[in-house]
């Protein structure tokens, strides 16, 4: 009986953490060769604006994408503490594959003392070319 009780425990235990286990496993194996859209986007430099003391991130994309398409990337401004003062967003349109593109983003408001940290917040993919449908 006690065996039976133990046995019974051992697989209460070991099942789900199995179970988790192969669902890891599985997951990381099939995501393994998954680009996201903002390891395109470089900062290729943050300053201040001289005129309007606004942050502005000048950002480099090269297009590492199957298809022709537009970026759309949002930059977090930060302070030197890595707080969030501000955000804005800039867009590279209909750039081909293995192209380059520059864009500005500048903030909304003007950044108070210290130098602005410029990061990369977000960045989305749209693709320009049109779908090919099969034909009748």
């Amino acid at each position: 009986m006690v065996v039976l009780l133990v046995a019974m425990g051992a697989l209460f235990v070991l099942v789900p953490v199995g179970g988790l286990a192969a669902y890891i496993y599985t997951s990381g194996k099939v995501h393994e060769g998954m680009r996201f859209p903002a390891q395109d986007v470089t900062v290729a430099r943050c300053a201040l604006d001289p005129a309007t003391g606004r942050p502005v991130a000048e950002l480099s994309v090269t297009s590492r994408a199957a298809r022709r398409g537009t970026y759309t990337v949002t930059v977090e401004f930060q302070d030197e503490r890595e707080k969030a003062v501000d955000r804005g967003t800039g867009t590279v349109g209909d750039l081909a594959v293995g192209a380059v593109g520059r864009t500005a983003v500048t903030g909304a408001k003007a950044y108070g003392g210290g130098v602005p940290q410029c990061v990369v917040f977000d960045a989305e993919f749209e693709s320009t070319e049109p779908v090919a449908t099969a034909g009748p």
